[in-house]
């Protein structure tokens, strides 16, 4: 009996860090897919920003429903229309979900 609460309690413990690892490491892996799909908005200038940006992934992994909050209406359209349709591997989204990512953007030097 001894023998099956320690097996128990490893592998309680064994699930409970590996699940916290994989709920760091997805907004990690939604921003660098994100960055891949991006250009550097010119709007932004050589100062670069802080975006924050809303949207879900269909069923077909597209980006849709996507919103950008700055007050600046350039921006918001570029990043629109870049993001808008492209693909992003999620392995475990719903479809009715929302993602809020906040995006760094810096000029490469």
């Amino acid at each position: 009996m001894k023998g099956l609460m320690v097996l128990f309690l490893l592998f309680f413990t064994t699930v409970a860090t590996c699940y916290s690892l994989t709920r760091w490491e997805k907004p990690y892996e939604i921003g660098n897919q994100l960055s891949c799909l991006l250009d550097y908005p010119a709007v932004l200038g050589e100062n670069g920003g802080i975006v924050v940006i809303q949207f879900s992934v269909g069923e077909d992994s597209a980006i849709g429903k996507v919103k950008v909050f700055t007050r600046d209406d350039k921006l918001n359209y570029d990043l629109i229309r870049q993001l808008t349709g492209k693909r992003i591997f999620l392995p475990d989204h719903h479809p009715a979900a929302s993602y809020i990512v906040r995006l760094r953007f810096v000029r490469a030097k």
